[in-house]
């Protein structure tokens, strides 16, 4: 069964229990997915609503292409649930491969390599996607429903959450991975966009803390 077609208490017995998936990487895109469906709830009282018919005809136009991208947004993020959980089978499968002579070693040292490859770029992306979010969230709550802007305030400090554990996995991974040249840039792209992020999210938030 897919995640997204589990109960809400399904998942959570299954996070908190002895499975090895879900885990934090599952948790980091049901996160992001939680963030935009919050941040599509701000549109949902907005289009075809009185303030919708009051916004300049290019507001009007942004704000639809806005919710049709959170749509898509969202419809990735939960794809994303169970990409990392093929990726951590994949890497689990690795080490059950044997390595008893020099030749099995080398075969599994490699497939173990670009198993773990693919298990630190999928919450990369994630990481990286949800950045761009931000700027859906910010046009949700200066153009959006007034009475729905603690939910955009919410949707981003939730994006934020998933950024920065998705970045943990993104991490855990490039451990296994450091030996190698062309990985060296990712402590810094992660840690670029663990600021980015933080920066954007307070950003959003202060402007809400100083209304109060």
């Amino acid at each position: 069964m897919e995640f997204k077609e589990m109960t809400i208490s399904k998942f959570i017995e299954d996070l908190s229990g002895d499975k090895s998936s879900p885990g934090g990487g599952s948790t980091a895109a049901l996160v992001s997915a939680l963030a935009s469906s919050l941040n599509d709830m701000v549109y949902s009282f907005t289009v075809d609503k009185k303030l919708f018919q009051n916004l300049t005809e290019e507001n009007k136009s942004k704000m639809l292409k806005f919710q049709a991208e959170t749509k898509e947004f969202t419809k990735n993020a939960l794809t994303f649930m169970e990409k990392d959980r093929a990726d951590f089978m994949a890497v689990m499968d690795c080490y059950r491969l044997s390595n008893g002579t020099e030749e099995e070693k080398n075969i599994r040292k490699e497939k173990l390599k670009y198993a773990t490859i693919k298990a630190m770029n999928t919450p990369l992306e994630l990481a990286e996607k949800s950045l761009v979010y931000y700027d859906n969230i910010k046009f949700a709550i200066t153009f959006g429903n007034k009475n729905l802007k603690s939910d955009g305030i919410v949707a981003a400090i939730l994006l934020n959450g998933a950024i920065e554990s998705a970045i943990i996995n993104v991490l855990i991974n490039y451990k296994s991975l450091k030996s190698y040249e062309e990985f060296k840039n990712i402590p810094e792209r992660c840690n670029e966009i663990s600021m980015k992020s933080r920066v954007l999210k307070e950003e959003i938030c202060s402007g809400f803390y100083n209304e109060i």
